[in-house]
């Protein structure tokens, strides 16, 4: 009998579509409670610490995929791999699509996230968008 795992799909699914929601709405106070600040983006050319819910906005937003995302108005994400990275510590492939009006997907993006487990739901430690 293995270890029980340290996470919930079901949970794990919400607690993204509630960031995507938080994103799309620049919702400041969201985005603070979903985050373990600082936290750490990483980036192909950079890496960059995340002080701040604004920080993580304007590094949202920076991203290549924002300029083709610019006419969506829903990020709908999908997670993919759960890999757990020590106890409370989960890796987390998730694709991002951005859709119109008329749910056609203007851009997609995939990012792996680390995430801690806290009392009720996750934080974010890492992002780190795959090209």
């Amino acid at each position: 009998m293995g270890t029980p795992a340290a996470y919930d799909d079901e949970a794990l699914a919400t607690f993204f579509a509630d960031l995507g929601l938080a994103l799309g709405a620049g919702d400041l106070e969201d985005l603070s409670e979903r985050f373990d600040l600082p936290a750490l983006h990483v980036g192909q050319s950079a890496s960059t610490v995340v002080t701040s819910p604004e920080q993580v906005l304007e590094l949202h937003r920076a991203r290549p995929v924002a300029e083709r995302a610019a006419e969506a108005v829903a990020a709908v994400p999908t997670p993919g791999a759960v890999d757990e990275a020590g106890w409370g510590l989960l890796w987390v492939a998730v694709r991002w699509s951005y859709r119109d009006e008329l749910a056609a997907e203007r851009a997609a993006e995939d990012v792996r996230y680390l995430l801690r487990r806290g009392r009720a739901t996750f934080s974010v430690c890492v992002v780190a968008p795959v090209d």
